[in-house]
């Protein structure tokens, strides 16, 4: 499979100089934050009941095993789903980083999608288990990358 560099550039680059490194940076850290919820959820849970691992006829196992505690349990639990709201916030951002209005709108409905998938499964009609913690921290999540957006992107725009 050939990728063409062009089509790449005209996805990730702006006309204007500043933002095309930031839109690249924006890029990247979703990415990076993807990729270590990934991790995070492979090293610290039993990932053998998963429907991809069991069709693909994978084995063994990365897990590590940690000791009940509630530092613990946030690490396993709570932190990849912050990690993962954080990234689909910066595609976001990256997609509809010159349309600021659409931008606003997209980020906004993907806080509600999140919140609102948090809190149904409270109904045991969406898979997963409801946990106060778990709507905390995609909140502090979102709440500190919204933040770091208006303090250090917008005020460096102007």
């Amino acid at each position: 499979m050939k990728i063409n560099i062009d089509i790449i550039k005209k996805i990730i680059y702006l006309k204007k100089g500043n933002m095309n490194k930031v839109r690249l940076i924006y890029l990247i850290l979703s990415g990076l934050s993807l990729g270590l919820g990934v991790c995070i959820y492979i090293l610290f849970r039993d990932i053998s009941h998963l429907l991809i691992i069991e069709k693909m006829n994978l084995t063994g196992n990365a897990f590590v095993e940690l000791k009940p505690s509630l530092m613990n349990n946030v690490l396993k639990y709570n932190l990849p789903d912050m990690f993962w709201f954080i990234s689909g916030i910066l595609v976001l951002r990256f997609i509809w980083f010159p349309k600021k209005r659409e931008q606003y709108i997209y980020v906004l409905c993907f806080y509600l999608i999140g919140a609102v998938f948090e809190i149904s499964q409270l109904s045991k009609n969406i898979p997963g288990t409801f946990d106060y913690l778990d709507l905390f921290f995609i909140s502090m999540g979102a709440l500190i990358e919204g933040l770091l957006y208006k303090y250090y992107i917008i005020r460096s725009m102007k």
